[in-house]
């Protein structure tokens, strides 16, 4: 009788510890907006603005175009060389 009644709390236990693990009281990671606009920073010079170009995923053919602001500009800079796009 014993040796039944541990087998039994041993069980009890284990699918307290099991159920236990499914509630959580984390919330999930909130994933981060997508890219609607080409933002002010990459208009500060022409080597934020290819920074920013090739950062930008060439397989994403889902996304809406990016939005350019009327105080977007990138200041010409006459004086570097091109900077090449691969």
């Amino acid at each position: 009788m014993k040796t039944q009644r541990k087998l039994l709390l041993a069980a009890g236990l284990a699918a307290v510890l099991t159920l236990g693990g499914c509630w959580d009281s984390n919330d999930d990671a909130v994933a981060d907006p997508p890219v609607t606009a080409v933002p002010d920073s990459a208009g500060v010079s022409t080597a934020a603005f290819f920074s920013f170009v090739l950062g930008m995923s060439a397989t994403d053919e889902t996304s809406e175009p990016l939005t350019i602001g009327t105080t977007f500009a990138v200041p010409a800079d006459e004086t570097a060389d091109p900077t090449p796009l691969t």
